[in-house]
C-alpha cells in the first residue's frame, strides 16, 4: 500500500513510537514474542499502536493474516486508537472498511479482530498471528493475568516468512499490577521480552506549563509511574504495604522435626492455597506455600510435607461444612484442625500481617517454595472502594494472602509474644474503611 507508505514518511515519530512499531520486525528480536511499551500519561501510546498496525499493513499486504486489537472496552478503542488510525487512513487513501457488528477492521489484506480484554474469555474464539493489547494494566489483576494467558494461548499461527506469532503491549504501569507481575513472571521463566519506555515529556507537542501542572499533581513514586513509564511501589494501593521482599526474606532453613507446623488454608473450586509457618525465638518464619486440588487432598499432602511435626490447620471458616466430611481423614494424619466458626475481619488480619513484617517478627523464607505468595504480597492492592481487590482466577494474589491471614491472625491473636499488635489490632476493627498500609499505627 504505496500510499499509507508516503503519509507514514511525512510522520516523526517520538523514540519510543519508533521503536515500538518495528522492534518486533528487527532480526535481533525475531526470537522474541512479547514487546511492552510502558509509558507515561500522554506519552502518545495509542499511536505507538497505530505506527505498530500500519507497519503490520506495510509488512504483510497481500497475505492473509488476522491480528487481535485489545482494548478494555470497544468504546475505548473507538475514542482513542481508531480516532487517529482512521484519520491517517483517510489521508493516504487507503482501502479499508470497519464492520461494527462483527467489530472487524479490514486494511488490504489483513483483518484486525477487536476484542475487548475486559473478558479474558472472548479472545479464546480465535486464532492470531499478532495480538496488540492496549492499557493491560486498567484491568483488574487477575483479569490481566488470565488475558495475557488467554493472548499467549490464542496468538500461534506463524506468519509469512516464518517468523514466529507474537503480542505487543501498550499501557500506563499502575504499580505493582498485572504488568509488572506478567513481565516479573517471564524473567523468573527465562522468557525473553522487549520492554520499551515512553516519558511524557517525550511528546514534545504538550505544552511545558501542561506538563509543570502534571508533575505537580504527583509525589515522586508517582511521577515515575505516570510520567516515565517506571514499576514502582505506589503504597497508599498496596494492602500490604509494610512487606519489602527484599528485608522480609530469610536465608534458607528447615523447621526442627518435632517444631509445630501452622497451616492457613483458603478454599476453592479446583485450587486452594495454603501456607505453612513455624516459630522460633518470637519470630515466624512462612515456610511454604501449597496449592491443594481440593480440601480433601489437603491432609495427605501436609502430611507427606511433614512427616513427623505436629500440624496445626487453621481453614477458611466458610468451608467448616465441607471439613467435617473429612475430619476423620484428617485425625488419621494426625492433624489437629483450628476451627473458628467465622473468619476474621478483614481490617483485622491484614493489619495483623503488615505489623509482624514491620516489626521484624515475620520472615518468608527463600526457598523457592513461596514465589507466588511473595509475588502476591508485593502486588494486591486496594479497590476503589478501599476494599483488597477480590479475584476468580487462581494466580489471583487474594487467595493465597487470605490462607496467610487465616493462620497469622489467629496466632498473633493467641501467642502472649504478640500480645501488642493484637491489641492495636481490635481497636483497628472498631473503626470504617481504613486503609491498612505501611502508614497504619
Amino acid at each position: 500500500m504505496s500510499s499509507t507508505l508516503e503519509v507514514e514518511s511525512e510522520i516523526k515519530p517520538f523514540r519510543h513510537q519508533r521503536q515500538f512499531a518495528f522492534a518486533p520486525f528487527m532480526e535481533e528480536y525475531d526470537r522474541v514474542n512479547d514487546f511492552f511499551l510502558i509509558g507515561g500519561y500522554g506519552c502518545g501510546k495509542s499511536f505507538s499502536i497505530v505506527l505498530l498496525i500500519l507497519n503490520i499493513v506495510n509488512q504483510f499486504d497481500g497475505h492473509e493474516i488476522t491480528v487481535g486489537l485489545g482494548s478494555v472496552t470497544i468504546s475505548l478503542f473507538r475514542k482513542t486508537i481508531w480516532v487517529d488510525l482512521e484519520r491517517i487512513l483517510k489521508m493516504s487513501g487507503s482501502i479499508y472498511s470497519y464492520d461494527k457488528q462483527q467489530n472487524i477492521i479490514r486494511i488490504g489484506t489483513i483483518s484486525f479482530q477487536v476484542i475487548p480484554v475486559e473478558n479474558p474469555g472472548n479472545i479464546y474464539a480465535y486464532n492470531f498471528s499478532i495480538f496488540i493489547c492496549d492499557e493491560i494494566d486498567e484491568l483488574p489483576q487477575d483479569k490481566a493475568l488470565m488475558a495475557f494467558t488467554a493472548i499467549h494461548e490464542r496468538t500461534r499461527v506463524r506468519l509469512p516468512g516464518g517468523r514466529s506469532a507474537f503480542a505487543c503491549f501498550a499501557t500506563t504501569a499502575q504499580g505493582y499490577k498485572g504488568c509488572y507481575q506478567i513481565t516479573e513472571e517471564l524473567k523468573k521463566k527465562k522468557k525473553p521480552f522487549v520492554l520499551m519506555r515512553g516519558h511524557t515529556r517525550d511528546n514534545t507537542s504538550l505544552s511545558p506549563s501542561y506538563l509543570k501542572d502534571l508533575e505537580s499533581l504527583y509525589n515522586e513514586n508517582e511521577k515515575e509511574a505516570f510520567l516515565e513509564g517506571k514499576f514502582v511501589n505506589l503504597s497508599t494501593g498496596r494492602v500490604y504495604g509494610d512487606y519489602n521482599g527484599k528485608e522480609c526474606a530469610w536465608s534458607e532453613f528447615e523447621p526442627g522435626p518435632d517444631e509445630t507446623i501452622f497451616i492457613g488454608q483458603d478454599k476453592n473450586i479446583g485450587f486452594c492455597w495454603g501456607v505453612s509457618l513455624f516459630k522460633r525465638e518470637g519470630k515466624l518464619f512462612i515456610h511454604r506455600t501449597f496449592n491443594f486440588e481440593s480440601l480433601g487432598s489437603a491432609p495427605l499432602q501436609m502430611r507427606q510435607a511433614y512427616p513427623t511435626n505436629p500440624i496445626e490447620w487453621f481453614p477458611d471458616a466458610s468451608a467448616e461444612e465441607i471439613i467435617n466430611l473429612y475430619i476423620k481423614e484428617i485425625r488419621a494424619n494426625g492433624i489437629q484442625p483450628r476451627l473458628s466458626g467465622h473468619n476474621p475481619s478483614v481490617i483485622e488480619r491484614i493489619f495483623c500481617v503488615n505489623k509482624m513484617f514491620k516489626s521484624g517478627r515475620l520472615f518468608v523464607i527463600d526457598n523457592g517454595k513461596n514465589e507466588h505468595l511473595d509475588m502476591s504480597l508485593k502486588v494486591r492492592q486496594f479497590d476503589d472502594k478501599g476494599e483488597p481487590q477480590k479475584g476468580r482466577g487462581e494466580k489471583s494474589p487474594d487467595h493465597v494472602c487470605d490462607a496467610l491471614e487465616y493462620v497469622l491472625f489467629r496466632i498473633v491473636m493467641s501467642d502472649l509474644d504478640y500480645r501488642d499488635i493484637a491489641e492495636i489490632a481490635k481497636k483497628m476493627n472498631q473503626a470504617q474503611k481504613i486503609r491498612i498500609g505501611s502508614t497504619a499505627a
